[in-house]
């Protein structure tokens, strides 16, 4: 009970205390109607609006309501000097009575009223509350009443009338309009006539030829510039009244910010190329924002065809120099490619002279055998299919590669001088799918080995002795295969043969000459004869 009785003293104490402080005097500025106020003031309303607004007054300086109030009913039932104001922001207006004391106050009643709607906020009501010591010091006013702070939402009016009693007739009036409002650009000045704008801001009284032609929807400035002054209309008292901010393509560039001069104006001056939109407020009335666009042009080298141009040249450069580098690389992988293949050409020329002497040296040692033998017609038969076959080896010392058919009449020619000593049978066939004039092979590739199946396969069987070559495709794969029915050779045997050392060495040579299409060799001894198979691989692409 105690703690309930406590808390309702408590809130009596504020409510005496708020009804008597009142405002801060100074905060305020007033206004009233003639006599109101000194040491014996004459009844009449005082209204109290705080200062920040004031410089909003020379923008709005009537409302449209007050004009429409100016009729023969309304302004009959008023005294004829009226309060005219109008407020720009949500502060109460304060109302008091200079002239009205404890002592008269029952004499009078107030009432107030929204318009438009004649809405009653305080029907009428009389007069019980008063300024305090304190506010009757600040003020050199004697004490008066207090008829409290009112607000209505911008775009509307409150109306306090204040009648006598005893006559019921209304003896003051004050109308207050809260008016919604946003900042204004009269003039804009860039940097080729600030000078003008310095003149006006030091001689306002000064006839100056204000900027033209600068009002359109969007201001286009060059790079060169460097000054954008917006001068707005009104008198601005503190920076801390209007805000700005500054849009660049579409992005924040600068946030809401107080403006940095105590004047009437807002002042750019570091803003990069781009399309901007400065948008500007009352700190009063943040809600409504006013828009002027502008764009800064880029510097000629700051322009989209420029980087173009320097993309382009900078590709250009880089292209090059990739060229030059990779051409370079190219130029000494060939030449390394080159000298290797000209390493590996020597050194097939050289096997392949080599086999010619090792050829010659068989050739002449079978001769030689038809001669000690007394065959004197084998040897003159021998003899001119020597002479033949050394004719198609020196028509074919020159070249790398020759025909199959011209590797194959050469080694028909063989085996027809080596069947003269050893009475073998031979048989030779090609696959009908292979163009025997077209297809090329490495020139005397296959003579040393079809020379070892004479030598060390069918040469001690004589008549008994049979050799097959046959040459066939699988997709692009050439394949020879050399076989005999003889006893067939061993490792160490063919250790020691020179041509089938030079076989190996040639196809390894082959091989890092042209590794896109290597040559295999594979040799098969199973006892009743020798296979001997060279692989072709992706011989005909």
């Amino acid at each position: 009970m105690k703690k309930a009785v406590l808390l309702l003293m408590m809130g009596a104490i504020l409510t005496i205390a708020s009804a008597q402080a009142q405002i801060r005097w100074d905060d305020y500025s007033q206004s009233y109607t003639t006599g109101s106020t000194g040491k014996s003031p004459a009844i009449g309303l005082l209204v109290a609006l705080r200062k920040g607004n004031d410089f909003l007054w020379s923008i709005r300086e009537t409302s449209k309501h007050f004009h429409l109030l100016n009729d023969t009913s309304f302004r009959q039932l008023r005294p004829k000097e009226i309060i005219v104001r109008n407020t720009f922001d949500t502060a109460r207006a304060q109302f008091f009575m200079p002239g009205v004391g404890r002592k008269n106050a029952h004499l009078f009643q107030f009432r107030v009223m929204e318009y438009p709607g004649n809405r009653i906020l305080v029907p009428w009501r009389g007069i019980d509350r008063f300024t305090d010591s304190t506010l009757i010091h600040e003020s050199g006013i004697p004490e008066m009443a207090y008829l409290g702070g009112y607000r209505t939402s911008l775009g509307k009016m409150l109306i306090v009338d204040v009648k006598q009693v005893e006559h019921d007739r209304i003896m003051a009036t004050s109308l207050i309009a809260w008016e919604p409002i946003k900042p204004v650009v009269t003039n804009v000045y860039t940097s080729d006539n600030v000078d003008q704008f310095l003149k006006k801001l030091q001689y306002p009284w000064a006839k100056i030829k204000e900027p033209t032609g600068q009002q359109s929807p969007v201001l286009t400035v060059p790079s060169t510039n460097t000054n954008l002054i917006f001068v707005l209309r009104g008198t601005i008292f503190t920076k801390d009244q209007i805000q700005y901010q500054l849009i660049r393509d579409g992005s924040v560039y600068s946030p809401w910010r107080y403006n940095e001069y105590d004047n009437s104006f807002i002042w750019l001056n570091q803003y990069p190329p781009g399309s901007y939109a400065l948008t500007i407020r009352y700190s009063a009335q943040p809600q409504h924002i006013a828009e002027y666009r502008f764009d800064v042009e880029p510097a000629w080298y700051q322009t989209n065809l420029f980087r173009i141009v320097v993309g382009i040249f900078v590709a250009a450069i880089l292209g090059a120099s990739l060229f030059v580098i990779l051409f370079i690389r190219q130029r000494r992988k060939t030449q390394r490619e080159q000298l290797n293949r000209t390493r590996v050409q020597l050194e097939l020329k050289a096997i392949y002279a080599q086999l010619n002497p090792h050829f010659v040296f068989n050739a002449l040692s079978s001769i030689q055998g038809l001669i000690n033998k007394q065959d004197i017609k084998g040897a003159n038969e021998y003899l001119s299919d020597f002479a033949r076959l050394l004719r198609e080896s020196l028509n074919h010392s020159n070249k790398d590669e020759i025909s199959l058919q011209e590797e194959m009449q050469t080694l028909d020619t063989y085996l027809k001088l080596e069947q003269l000593r050893f009475n073998f049978q031979y048989k030779t066939s090609i696959d009908p799918a292979i163009n025997a004039y077209e297809t090329n092979v490495p020139a005397l590739l296959l003579q040393p080995l079809v020379e070892n199946a004479v030598k060390h396969g069918v040469a001690s069987l004589q008549a008994d002795g049979r050799i097959a070559i046959s040459v066939s495709r699988s997709a692009h794969t050439l394949i020879v295969t050399i076989a005999d029915n003889g006893n067939g050779y061993t490792e160490t045997k063919s250790a020691s043969g020179v041509g089938l050392r030079l076989v190996h060495d040639r196809i390894k040579l082959l091989n890092e000459l042209n590794p896109k299409q290597p040559i295999t060799f594979v040799s098969n001894n199973s006892g009743t004869g020798m296979h001997v198979t060279l692989t072709f691989t992706d011989w005909f692409l």
